[in-house]
């Protein structure tokens, strides 16, 4: 039954006048300019109500209602915060009219009402939930949205200790990390190693994906396994390697010594070295789904109209798997510099910023590592973020045969 424009104004208006009737009554816990203030909230209220409810079903109407009960019972009869009740009041009068700003406010009391002191770190992931599910409605099925709403509910949970970590320091605090000269060369030392690691690993990352995509031969599978064995091995179990291959005590490393007085283990090229192992299953994996995604057709008519293997590859394989392989580099980038267990036995110096925040954790404690994590938590997001966005907006810096 829908509900008439006189009908919802009578409505909300004997609701508003109930209120504002128990506001003044003797004995009554408001005090007169706390009546005052209640009385324009609910007069806002009336307005709000008298455009949003004609023509509503008699069921929307009861729940305006009962939002309105709820959040006087939520803040006035159980928090006694009487100022808040009249701002979410008139919060909730604004956006009842709209869907999806109710669900949003809906989150925003919950968290800020309900959820403290965790109140950011939970409406940001919350919120994001809500918006993608909302503007996915129109595409998907109730059931495909109630799977999407669930892992996305799950990964918020699991970068939960991330948000809250991220929301711990002022960005004074951070500045004032970042001026502290070690904080510095170690973020340049795992920014610096992390790109150039990502570098080596593209160099000969990008051709063994566009081989492993072009042809099939015996034992493809066998290589592919092995192109994922960094992620399946413990880190530590790898930098025990490197040390047993390169290490001062090793017959290679003892050669290297002798012959050029450099050691690689406990040196930047190690660190390097280390990064490359751990970075590489990410850019070769995602180029390899990248490649194959290109069709081999295009590539023989570019070699029928003239063009030589090597044209063909740089003119139209690359440039078409750019996307894939830019998020490749991006991943492995972001593995790279995040690396730890493999960095600290192999190569521990130069420091670089997971193995700053490690030796300040065991300083200190968690006070004083925290800025330094949350600065290199920003850092890789920002420089993964970048990464990420020239996936899709970069051109990519080739030249169309001519």
């Amino acid at each position: 039954m829908k509900i008439s424009t006189p009908v919802a104004a009578l409505a909300v208006l004997v609701l508003a006048s109930v209120h504002l009737g128990l506001a003044f009554l003797p004995g009554t816990p408001f005090s007169p300019p706390m009546n005052a203030v209640l009385f324009a909230a609910n007069l806002y209220t009336l307005y709000c109500a008298a455009n949003v409810l004609p023509g509503r079903s008699g069921l929307q109407v009861v729940g305006f209602v009962g939002g309105y009960l709820a959040l006087f019972a939520l803040t006035v009869v159980l928090l006694d915060k009487k100022p808040l009740f009249v701002l979410l009041l008139v919060a909730y009068a604004s956006v009842y009219g709209s869907k999806a700003l109710l669900g949003l406010f809906g989150l925003f009391v919950l968290c800020f009402v309900v959820l403290q002191p965790y109140a950011f770190e939970t409406f940001i992931p919350l919120a994001f939930v809500w918006v993608v599910t909302w503007r996915a409605r129109g595409e998907a099925s109730r059931f495909t949205l109630i799977c999407l709403a669930a892992g996305l509910l799950s990964l918020a949970t699991v970068l939960f200790p991330l948000i809250h970590l991220s929301l711990q320091d002022s960005a004074m605090t951070l500045w004032r990390t970042f001026q502290r000269e070690e904080v510095r060369d170690a973020l340049a030392v795992s920014l610096g190693s992390a790109l150039l690691a990502s570098v080596i690993v593209a160099l000969y990352g990008v051709p063994l994906a566009y081989a492993l995509a072009r042809l099939d031969f015996p034992g493809r599978r066998v290589v592919e396994s092995l192109i994922d064995l960094p992620i399946l091995v413990p880190q530590s179990v790898a930098g025990v390697a490197f040390v047993v291959l390169l290490g001062p005590g090793s017959p290679l490393g003892r050669s290297l010594e002798s012959s050029t007085g450099f050691h690689v283990s406990g040196s930047f090229v190690g660190l390097v070295i280390a990064q490359v192992f751990v970075a590489s299953p990410f850019l070769v994996k995602t180029a390899l789904t990248g490649f194959e995604a290109v069709p081999v057709q295009l590539e023989l008519a570019a070699r029928n109209l003239g063009a030589t293997p090597w044209r063909a590859f740089f003119h139209v394989a690359l440039p078409l798997a750019r996307r894939s392989l830019l998020v490749g580099l991006a991943l492995a980038f972001a593995r790279a510099v995040s690396e730890f267990g493999c960095v600290i036995l192999f190569a521990s110096s130069p420091v670089s910023a997971p193995i700053l925040v490690h030796t300040e954790f065991l300083r200190a404690g968690a006070a004083d590592s925290r800025p330094i994590a949350t600065l290199l938590l920003v850092t890789c997001l920002w420089a993964f973020l970048m990464l990420q966005l020239g996936a899709t907006m970069m051109p990519f810096a080739l030249r169309r045969p001519k």
